[in-house]
């Protein structure tokens, strides 16, 4: 099989000849590997997110034997849209976010000032939202897409709108957001109702204009766990929130398998998010990613016994302990755990569970990488 066959095999419940393997690195650990594979000539500041995630150089992805090449988002101009000297910048929804130092010469971007803090329902109506429509979102993906299906055969990963819940946060500020989800839920569905038709349009635009090349599309991450438990109740999500979202992902997922009738659809959500997944499937949601193995009640074998056979598990290799601070044998322990709970008829796509930080070295990776090749052969004996 080459890499594009195993993904989609493993993203449709079906056995590839091994268990696909991706990553997405941060800009340290981005340079750490340029370092590691001796690719000087690769371009030190590739694209780059709000959490400092970077573009991948098809080059990088196939010298480490990866079979997915991730698309990032594009940003439209809006009223709001700045840029400062000290690399923060104002995004087009008008969240400040605030270039933070930390240890060791890295850093991230702090979210300030959110712009809804003090907004009413009437204020929402005043506020200039983003053009969903601008064609700077799509420009270059076409000629990428392309590129990557002209020297590869890697499988595209491709995500375009953004969050619908986070974003709401992002606006309103933590603290005031949760409040207005038990004490001003009026407000809380509108300006989720406003997010959620943006977020939509956006999707429908660059599915529309490059969609035939999309074999999975990155919904946006909703973060709706913390380490220990969820972040608001069932009860709370399938009331307030869940409408909202499933008004979105129904929507991308019908415009995506119009273009391409065996795209997937996966969904970002960190934490201890048990309880929501009978929803994201009941939403459609293919792919859970990125199954974080130390949060409560995220037990890999328990979930692929209770879901296994619904929904497809990305991600799963833990990177708050083993990977930046685990031996080499615990690296391989931990890949060949995660294989034999979730690889057994498919359904499971080998990644760190989540953007890889700047505490990981781009060896443990290499490392995680062949474990993942050598124990990941089908069928899986162990």
């Amino acid at each position: 099989m080459n890499s594009r066959e195993r993904v989609m095999a493993a993203a449709s419940h079906q056995e590839p000849d091994r268990v696909p393997v991706d990553m997405v690195l941060t800009i340290d650990v981005y340079r750490d590997m340029k370092r590691l594979l001796k690719m000087d000539h690769l371009p030190d500041t590739p694209r780059m997110g709000h959490w400092t995630d970077v573009q991948m150089p098809l080059e990088m992805i196939q010298a480490l034997d990866l079979d997915m090449y991730y698309i990032s988002p594009r940003s439209a101009k809006s009223a709001h849209s700045r840029q400062f000297e000290d690399g923060s910048f104002t995004d087009e929804w008008g969240c400040y976010w605030k270039k933070t130092m930390i240890d060791g010469g890295h850093f991230y971007f702090e979210l300030q000032n959110p712009p809804l803090a003090d907004a009413t329902i009437e204020d929402l109506e005043d506020y200039e939202w983003p053009d969903p429509s601008d064609p700077k979102r799509y420009e270059g993906l076409r000629e990428e897409m392309q590129m990557v299906r002209d020297k590869s055969d890697l499988a595209i990963l491709a995500k375009f709108a953004g969050a619908v819940f986070e974003v709401a946060t992002y606006m309103r500020g933590h603290e005031r957001w949760y409040r207005d989800l038990v004490n001003n839920q009026e407000f809380a569905h509108a300006l989720l109702d406003k997010v959620c038709k943006i977020q939509k349009e956006i999707d429908r635009v660059c599915i529309d204009a490059v969609g035939e090349y999309v074999d999975i599309l990155r919904l946006s991450g909703e973060d709706l766990g913390t380490q220990d438990s969820p972040l608001i109740s069932p009860r709370t999500f399938r009331k307030v929130v869940k409408p909202h979202l499933e008004e979105l992902w129904v929507s991308a997922k019908t415009e995506l398998l119009k273009k391409n009738p065996q795209g997937k659809v996966m969904l970002h959500s960190c934490g201890s998010i048990r309880p929501f997944i009978p929803d994201l499937i009941d939403c459609g949601i293919d792919i859970l990613d990125p199954v974080q193995p130390g949060a409560n009640h995220m037990n890999r074998y328990e979930l692929k016994q209770e879901f296994g056979d619904q929904i497809v598990f990305h991600g799963n290799i833990d990177i708050q302990k083993i990977l930046p601070f685990g031996t080499k044998d615990e690296i391989t322990g931990e890949v060949r755990d995660a294989i034999k709970a979730l690889a057994p008829g498919g359904g499971f796509l080998l990644s760190p569970a989540h953007n890889v930080q700047s505490d990981v070295s781009a060896e443990n990776l290499v490392h995680m990488i062949e474990c993942a090749h050598e124990f990941g052969v089908y069928p899986i004996q162990l």
